[in-house]
């Protein structure tokens, strides 16, 4: 056996997970409520199927093999080889009973979260996401047993950590989050200082019928250059981008009385969207072709959403297109519609948040997960501390609303445990990758006012997308930006959009 077999194996391997994201998908958008049962048994087996393959022992001697061959393989080869030793690794250290009660677990909770979540009812919630966070230790502690020496775990919740955005440590994410915790608050009372003083929002008058507001979004969509031809939109509980870089499925979710919430769902899971699409096609099907990890990929959509979305260019181009939509009315207003989509407030859900106070969002989740896998809070505790740190970061009481609180966000019940902290980690990304885009493309704000935005995409394509997970995460920032993360140029951004 040899590399050549590996790629194979590892094709094999994407097909099955092409098959998984579209049972995922239609689990979440189309399937009828009885048949959650059986799904959950098949994307389980399926879970279980990849892992058989990881696990089969031949496998080893075709990396022992590769590795004696590695003189042979060019850079792409070897990035891959890389990388498939590094899925191999992760998969052969979970027995496979684990894996298969973790799946079962966790699309047991997520799907009850929909309906308990509707009802505010935590009582029967928590039983549930119990399961959950303690198969997730098990999984947590099997990686570190068996990876933590040679990756530098400090701990279990390292290894989650490692999952969703490879090579983030507790290490990186603590002096970060701490200098965001300290300068947050004091931006904060400026901005709504100023804000306070300027002249009020207008309200729209009229709700906006759904039908109107997914038109209305297929358009934007097509601005920003997703294709149809290979994707589609359609609504769920939580709004997400899935299937994969041929099919790519956008989701959002709706508010007649809100059409913002609507729009900048949309715009953010385009995001996702185009960079899954604009992976390297060559590598399409092996590891070192995909996404590089999650806080490069929140980076990407943030990027749409914040750094362009919410840009006073981008507002001016698109309101004639939300009035053609949602009405001619004062509130759809290039001016006031900038007021809107930059209004800064504290507010109880997160997708919902300003870029300005989604940090501490962020880091009250990244707290109480951390805790819990490393044993320093329960389950039974997330109220009382999601409670407390609400108040204490945000001013907000969330006592008894488990609904637009500690239940609101899909990742807890479906197991995504670790994945909070590269939602900030991106949001910084973005700003600074936003920042050398506009020393390489000067005139990018006015290509914005146009919707003339392909140049700024050619830049992502090429010093993001194309790249897969060729590189480590700090080659690619430095490659892209000329340094490694500095959460500066976040914080510069904030001062210029909202005090300059």
């Amino acid at each position: 056996m040899s590399y050549s077999t590996l790629e194979k194996t590892f094709y094999r391997l994407a097909q099955l997970e092409h098959a998984g994201a579209m049972l995922g998908w239609d689990q979440q958008v189309m399937m009828p409520s009885g048949g959650n049962d059986s799904r959950g048994r098949a994307l389980a087996e399926l879970d279980v199927l990849n892992t058989e393959i990881l696990q089969a022992p031949a496998l080893a001697d075709a990396f022992a093999q590769a590795e004696q061959d590695k003189a042979n393989l060019n850079d792409w080869q070897l990035a891959n080889l890389k990388q498939m030793r590094s899925h191999w690794k992760q998969a052969t250290s979970v027995p496979k009973d684990l894996v298969e009660a973790y799946a079962m677990a966790t699309n047991e909770c997520e799907y009850a979260w929909r309906s308990l979540r509707t009802d505010n009812n935590w009582t029967d919630f928590e039983p549930l996401l119990q399961k959950v966070f303690d198969l997730t230790k098990e999984k947590a502690q099997a990686l570190n047993n068996a990876l933590g020496a040679e990756r530098g775990y400090a701990n279990d919740y390292e290894a989650l950590l490692d999952i969703f955005d490879p090579g983030t440590t507790m290490s990186r994410i603590d002096p970060v989050f701490a200098q965001l915790k300290e300068a947050i608050p004091g931006l904060l009372t400026q901005i709504t200082e100023k804000q306070n003083a300027a002249s009020p929002i207008i309200q729209p008058s009229a709700p906006v019928d759904k039908a109107k507001q997914i038109a209305l979004a297929k358009e934007l969509m097509s601005n920003l250059g997703f294709d149809f031809n290979h994707g589609r939109l359609d609504e769920a509980a939580h709004p997400f981008s899935g299937g994969v870089s041929d099919d790519s499925r956008i989701t959002s979710r709706y508010d007649e009385n809100n059409v913002i919430e609507g729009i900048m769902g949309v715009i953010h899971e385009t995001g996702h969207s185009r960079y899954e699409t604009g992976l390297p096609k060559d590598w399409r099907f092996q590891p070192v072709g995909q996404a590089m990890g999650m806080g490069v990929h929140e980076s990407q959509s943030l990027f749409f959403e914040m750094q362009l979305g919410r840009s006073a260019p981008f507002i001016d181009a698109i309101a004639p297109i939300v009035k053609k939509f949602s009405g001619n009315e004062a509130a759809y207003q290039a001016d006031n519609m900038r007021k809107m989509y930059t209004h800064v407030k504290p507010g109880l859900i997160r997708v919902n948040a300003d870029e300005v106070t989604y940090p501490l969002h962020v880091i009250l989740r990244y707290e109480l997960e951390r805790d819990i896998i490393l044993g320093r809070a329960s389950v039974s505790d997330i109220p009382e501390r999601w409670d407390e740190s609400m108040s204490r970061y945000l001013g907000l009481d969330t006592k008894g609303d488990y609904k637009n609180g500690p239940m609101q966000d899909v990742h807890w019940p479906s197991g995504a445990v670790g994945y909070f902290p590269s939602y900030t980690l991106g949001a910084l990304n973005a700003a600074q990758l936003h920042e050398a885009m506009l020393k390489q493309i000067p005139n990018a704000p006015q290509l914005v006012a146009s919707l003339d935005l392909e140049p700024i995409f050619d830049w992502l394509a090429t010093n993001i997308w194309s790249k897969g997970s060729s590189l480590s995460y700090d080659e690619l920032m430095v490659q892209a930006t000329g340094e490694t993360l500095n959460p500066a140029y976040f914080l510069n951004h904030i001062n210029s959009r909202y005090l300059g």
